[in-house]
């Protein structure tokens, strides 16, 4: 009979925990992300701790995420393209990070903690061809179109 109840407790429990743990998303094509940072940012390494593992377990394998230095002088030239792919970016804002890119969509500067979970929602919804949310837009740039 012990053993019964104690079954009984532990299935409860491991069905406990698999209902906490949060959906993934689903995209229609797979994006690849390019994240700009300087290594004494103290955003950027926000970003890095908490954003970047939030956007791979939303998402696993359907992001590829690359990482640049902006301080390094080859990141310089994938940097210049990005920026020159956009239709509406703000000379003024030229160098700083965080930065990041999803590739064809729209890119982000700066970051807040929480950020990462309008930035997963925006993904989908630039994949999807829906309207981007209205919390990030001050320092979203969109690419131009093709």
């Amino acid at each position: 009979m012990k053993k019964k109840i104690l079954l009984v407790l532990l299935t409860f429990i491991l069905c406990g925990c698999n209902a906490t743990t949060t959906p993934t998303k689903t995209l229609k094509e797979k994006v690849n992300l390019s994240f700009f940072y300087i290594s004494t940012c103290s955003e950027c390494k926000a970003f890095k701790e908490k954003a970047i593992p939030y956007i791979e377990e939303k998402l696993h394998n359907q992001v590829t995420i690359e990482m640049y230095d902006l301080d390094e002088e080859k990141t310089e030239a994938v940097y210049d393209k990005v920026i020159d792919s956009l239709d509406n970016f703000d000379e003024e804002f030229y160098g700083k990070a965080p930065f990041l890119s999803v590739d064809g969509y729209f890119t982000l500067l700066g970051y807040t903690q929480g950020d990462e979970e309008y930035i997963v929602s925006d993904i989908e919804k630039a994949v999807n061809k829906e309207e981007l949310s209205y919390e990030l837009e001050a320092y979203r740039f969109l690419y131009k179109e093709s």
